[in-house]
């Protein structure tokens, strides 16, 4: 119940992941029938360069993104006329070249300005994976917005970009002017890339546009089926990479990433099955190259070293992540907090009240709230109490709550009363409801599916429970529960 109730902050992410899939994958269809595959790959980047750009003539991201988004924009269209201009009738040069070069500087030049910056580092990794995580409800209504309004242009002009994609001597020998729609093809891509880059990062915008492409590819022959399957793929792929990194405690971003790929290997290897002449060969082909797999990397373990890895000695020291904490932007908070959540450090806990105190994310609430329940240190409880008066959504006023009665803290069962009290979310009131009768070892007759109005009966008993017992509760470490004295 409690991973289910967690899982709430995954949904704005997948959201996003969701958009972004109905329209690369769309894009993606074209990318691979050009035959252009690393496209996308350029052009991201080159969106990114232009954002990059931006940062060292002084703008900022965070406070400036429409300024910083017009400079990627400007530097796309530039990488969209030029592989417009690219494309040869009698090819002597393949047009992926051009690609490859154009994309190989473009990443040279980024990594070049980068090295300027004090955060250099932090800036490339952002640039490569993106924030999917941190995407607000607002960017992704915007970005919805956005991809539709070049879905409606691709299904106005659709004829003439299919026939382009699929056939280009015949679109030429029809007297479509190739060069022109060719520009607004890569223009229209070149929006929907300086969007998606800035949100998930160079390597989930081509993942998505190439894999559920190559993989519907193989099984279809229709555009529509292609684009039904290529969906259907992205979205799984999606919902099962965001569930595997939060349990698994991984980059969001990634994870999808190689969920993608192994959704590849997977059905690359059922298509090899399907078509194989000799299916019982394919098979035995199938299980020697896994069990070769399998031996391969069983056997290198044996080379691992007794001492601390190089990851290991690497680690951030804590004050580096007290310093991520103190100053760092948003998505630094929460993968410090995670890490602080682990250690043990008598500067941890005032660190993560402070920011507790001064933050506003949700997010970064939830992260120090569980970080600080860890810790197991009283000196949090004053900082709980307040967050428990702040307004917060009820699940995040319900992890308050277990922050407060994991530290001996008798106010978290105030906390559990206002939940109770709410008309908000069931599944927190059912949590708070269980939680407040194992912890008082009563019943109050409380039911979720009833009103607080219908709940008052329920609600007066727990009310005069908590005046005659509240102050009286203390907590018993040995039991992990409250006794009165």
């Amino acid at each position: 119940m409690t991973g289910i109730l967690e899982l709430k902050w995954m949904l704005v992410p997948f959201l996003a992941c969701l958009v972004l899939s109905i329209n690369h994958v769309y894009l993606g269809i074209h990318v691979i029938a050009r035959k252009v595959i690393f496209v996308d790959l350029a052009l991201a980047q080159i969106a990114a360069l232009g954002a990059t750009y931006a940062l060292i003539l002084g703008y900022d991201p965070n406070t400036e993104p429409l300024q910083v988004s017009l400079f990627s924009l400007v530097f796309t269209f530039v990488g969209a006329g030029a592989f417009a201009v690219a494309r040869m009738r009698r090819e002597r040069v393949p047009q992926e070249a051009f690609i490859g070069i154009i994309y190989a500087v473009a990443s040279a030049a980024a990594i070049l300005i980068l090295s300027k910056s004090p955060t250099g580092g932090e800036e490339l990794k952002h640039m490569l994976v993106g924030d999917v995580l941190l995407v607000s409800l607002p960017a992704v209504v915007e970005m919805a917005v956005l991809y539709g309004i070049i879905g409606i242009f691709h299904v106005i002009f659709r004829k003439k970009f299919l026939a382009i994609s699929l056939d280009l001597e015949a679109a030429e020998a029809s007297g479509i002017n190739v060069r022109l729609w060719d520009v607004l093809f890569y223009m229209s891509f070149g929006v929907v890339i300086v969007k998606s880059v800035a949100i998930v990062g160079v390597l989930l915008v081509f993942s998505y546009l190439v894999v559920p492409a190559v993989i519907a590819q193989m099984f279809s022959d229709t555009v529509m089926g292609r684009l039904l399957l290529g969906w259907l793929l992205a979205i799984a792929a999606s919902v099962l990479g965001i569930i595997w990194s939060f349990y698994s405690d991984y980059p969001t971003g990634p994870a999808v990433v190689v969920m993608l790929g192994l959704f590849l290997v997977f059905f690359s290897v059922v298509y090899y099955l399907q078509h194989a002449p000799v299916r019982a060969r394919a098979v035995a082909n199938v299980a020697g190259i896994a069990a070769f797999a399998i031996l391969f990397f069983f056997a290198l373990s044996y080379f691992k070293k007794t001492g601390p890895s190089v990851l290991a000695s690497k680690a951030a020291p804590v004050d580096m992540l007290l310093e991520e904490v103190k100053r760092g932007e948003e998505v630094h908070q929460l993968d410090a907090v995670t890490h602080l959540a682990e250690m043990r450090d008598p500067n941890i806990v005032p660190a993560l009240t402070d920011l507790l105190s001064r933050t506003r994310s949700q997010q970064v609430v939830e992260a120090t709230v569980e970080a600080l329940r860890k810790q197991k240190d009283p000196r949090a409880v004053p900082f709980l109490r307040r967050a428990a008066q702040e307004e917060h959504d009820d699940f995040l006023k319900l992890s308050i709550a277990k922050a407060q009665l994991a530290l001996g803290d008798p106010q978290g069962f105030a906390t559990l009363i206002q939940v109770l009290k709410s008309d908000g979310a069931s599944l927190a009131r059912q949590e708070a409801s269980e939680l407040l009768e194992k912890q008082s070892g009563s019943r109050f007759g409380y039911q979720i599916d009833k009103t607080v109005t219908e709940n008052k009966p329920a609600l007066q008993k727990i009310d005069g429970w908590w005046k005659r017992e509240g102050s009286k509760l203390n907590w018993d470490s040995k039991i992990g529960k409250f006794r009165a004295s």
